[in-house]
């Protein structure tokens, strides 16, 4: 061996073994645990058995050991204890939370879901497992949550689940429905509020202070809450229930130009006359659910409404209808029905309906006159009309008497009481609660009803009527009416509204009329009196119209059609008129033209017309002064002639003589002869022609002679034809 070593090689490595095995036994009786880890210990060998049913122990019985090695250097009693694991801290982010669930512990309650937290503060959160068990901490889903950190829990004793923190964003309102508590109480529907449960995020403060089970009256407004509710397990990602369940609704917004109506789903019950429930106070908008509950709130429709804005408001106790809100635009009147208020007294309802009934009885008197007035001018009556209106109307009719007092009396009421309303809303934008109060717009300016071919809207067919001859006419009508703001609640409270007045009034009233005028007169005659059948008709339509406190302003018969056969002989008969009013009209004007031309002509020939009445009479003169002359010549012609004529008898009847003697004497052609050479002696006459052609042998004297007496008996014819002219003017003339 050598004298500077002096341990030897054997002894070194028993040093090393020993330190080895040193290291070794000092790794099982001391444990570090890291910064974020926690140690298991488990006790095995020595100790006692822990009681049935428990899963860590408390009192260093054998097995899995309650308390935990958190982070540093620690010291066990090896081998009596081990580490069997390190588990890392439990981190829970800003917006989490952990739920847990106890594995040991108290058994749970009967009837109870989530195990009481009896220990309270005692456990530090779940980080002092012996105080958990020690202190009465019972098994299953704790009601304490862990908040936000890094938190050593037992992994044998506690599972943790990590949810994410309830988050309400802005405009939006959390429902929470509670699945322990207590139960509801009878007849309700959801739970009371209760105090100190900091909204729902101290669960077993909600328990403690008789949180009951279902939706819950509080809500949550924006905002983050850890509020146990259901999660994810972090071991085997099984889903645990929650205590809670928060369902996100978006807040209640009124809009401009709205009006929110409310139904409230709980409270108490509604009084069986009342159509909607009293008013209540401090319920903030409906948004404090509990105030509306403690005030005594009534379900069922409310009489207060939401104005425009934004409400955060439980929908499972209220239904908030929005609405828009009430105009009444220029023209039109409201008139309100009202479902709350007082009833009418018996005194009141008597002087109402005695009011309205004298109101009616003058209105209708005085337009009913003024109606038969206009009837009896048509008909050239006195006195027949009115009564037949009378009869018409019925007004005597104690049915009907009853019928129109029974409707004012029950419904027309003064403010302040339930039914229609006797004052009328005027033109305007309101808000109206229509659960309270039902406006019915009628219209005040004039309303037209057409009863036409044309396709137009609101419109209806014309009326088919039959004439007193038989033949079917079609009639337009077109009727304008309008109802005064004053009667417009007298003619709701007996109609209804507008449409309903002419939908079951005046359609079967006026098509009725039309169809009884059109039956007492014939086609034509209907035709041709149109406008006194017109204003008949207005003034039974407006007669009749007044007990339904209806004005009437004109009804006008806008076209009549009579059949094409009836028409066609009518134009027939109207164009041959108009034709034999045209040659007529033509004659006259050229009977007008001649005596114009023979004006005109007149007055350019007056001149000329002046000189020849003149000379008409100067002429009238002459004529007289030329007809005493001629009187005078035609005696002395006369007499002239009668002389002439004497002696031309005279000398005749001596020259026939004188000829009778010559004939004996000389014969007949010696007589001619002798006389024609004395008249070619005397007038010079030739007898002989410059060349004398003979045709043939003969007797030439006996030519000549011929020639002779012809042309002798020529000249005497001439001069015997001229003294008989003569003497035929001279006795003319005379």
């Amino acid at each position: 061996m050598n004298s500077d070593f002096p341990f030897s090689p054997a002894l070194l490595f028993v040093a090393a073994f020993g330190l080895i095995a040193l290291l070794i036994l000092m790794t099982k009786f001391l444990v570090n645990v890291g910064a974020k880890e926690i140690a298991i210990k488990e006790r095995r060998y020595i100790g006692s058995k822990m009681p049935p049913g428990r899963v860590v122990a408390t009192e260093g019985e054998v097995g899995i050991q309650a308390d935990v090695l958190k982070p540093g250097l620690h010291f066990i009693k090896w081998p009596f204890e081990s580490v069997v694991k390190k588990v890392p801290l439990i981190e829970i982010g800003p917006d989490e939370m952990g739920v847990i669930e106890a594995i040991d512990g108290e058994p749970l309650p009967p009837g109870r879901i989530f195990a009481p937290d009896r220990a309270q503060n005692a456990h530090n959160n779940f980080q002092d497992p012996i105080a958990f068990i020690k202190q009465g901490g019972v098994k299953g889903i704790q009601m304490r949550t862990l908040p936000p950190g890094l938190w050593p829990i037992h992994p044998y004793l506690f599972r943790v689940s990590i949810t994410k923190a309830t988050m309400v964003p802005q405009g939006r309102v959390g429902v929470v429905t509670a699945a322990d508590g207590a139960p509801l109480d009878e007849g309700r529907l959801i739970g009371k509020a209760t105090t100190g449960h900091r909204s729902f995020q101290d669960s077993e403060q909600f328990i403690a202070s008789g949180g009951q089970k279902g939706p819950q009256v509080e809500t949550l407004t924006p905002g983050t809450y850890r509020i146990l509710r259901e999660s994810i397990s972090m071991e085997d990602n099984s889903i645990k229930p929650g205590l809670f369940n928060v369902q996100i609704f978006d807040a209640t917004i009124i809009n401009e130009n709205q009006v929110g109506l409310v139904e409230a789903l709980d409270g108490a019950p509604l009084n069986p006359c009342d159509y909607v429930a009293a008013p209540v106070t401090g319920h903030n908008n409906f948004q404090n659910g509990d105030g509306f509950i403690q005030r005594g709130g009534q379900r069922g429709p409310q009489k207060d409404l939401l104005l425009p804005g934004t409400y955060y408001v439980n929908p499972h106790l209220f239904k908030v209808i929005p609405e828009k809100a009430s105009e009444v635009k220029p023209g039109e009147v409201a008139v309100i029905v009202s479902n709350v208020g007082k009833d009418p007294t018996e005194d009141i309802r008597r002087a109402m309906a005695t009011k309205v009934r004298e109101k009616l009885e003058r209105d209708e008197r005085e337009q009913l006159a003024i109606a038969a007035a206009h009837l009896d001018k048509l008909d050239g009556k006195e006195g027949d009309d009115l009564a037949q209106l009378e009869e018409e109307l019925k007004l005597n009719d104690p049915a009907d008497s009853r019928l129109d007092a029974g409707a004012h009396e029950a419904y027309v009421v003064p403010e302040g009481y339930r039914g229609i309303q006797e004052t009328v809303v005027g033109p305007g934008r309101y808000y109206v609660n229509t659960l309270a109060v039902t406006p019915v717009v009628i219209p005040t300016t004039n309303q037209t009803v057409e009863w036409t071919a044309e396709q137009l809207a609101d419109t209806f067919n014309p009326f088919e009527v039959i004439s007193k001859d038989g033949f079917t006419m079609q009639l337009e009508v077109r009727v304008v009416f309008r109802v005064k703001p004053e009667d417009a609640p007298f003619m709701v409270a007996k109609i209804g509204s507008i449409d309903r007045l002419i939908q079951n009034v005046m359609h079967p009233l006026i098509d009725s009329i039309f169809r009884n005028q059109a039956s007492e007169s014939s086609a034509m005659a209907y035709l041709q009196n149109r406008h006194e059948e017109q204003e008949r008709a207005e003034a039974r339509v407006r007669a009749h119209l007044l007990k339904y406190h209806v004005d009437v302003v004109n009804v006008l018969i806008c076209h009549i059609r009579l059949p094409e056969e009836l028409m066609k002989t009518q134009t027939e008969k109207i164009l041959a008129e108009q034709r034999q009013s045209m040659y007529t009209a033509q004659r006259e004007a050229e009977q007008n033209r001649i005596e114009l031309e023979k004006t005109r002509a007149h007055a350019d020939n007056q001149k000329a017309l002046m000189e020849a009445t003149v000379g008409v009479e100067i002429s009238s003169r002459r004529a007289e002064q030329r007809k005493a002359e001629a009187e005078g010549e035609a005696h002395y012609i006369a007499q002239t002639g009668k002389a002439e004529a004497e002696k031309v008898r005279l000398m005749g009847e001596a020259q026939g003589v004188a000829y009778r003697e010559q004939v004996n004497a000389l014969g007949p052609q010696g007589v001619a002869l002798v006389e024609t050479l004395k008249v070619i002696g005397e007038k010079g006459v030739r007898i002989t022609p410059d060349v004398l052609a003979s045709g043939g042998s003969g007797d030439g004297a006996g030519n000549l002679g011929t020639l002779l007496l012809l042309n002798l008996f020529r000249d005497q014819m001439r001069v015997g034809q001229n003294a008989e002219a003569q003497v035929n003017g001279a006795v003319k003339q005379w």
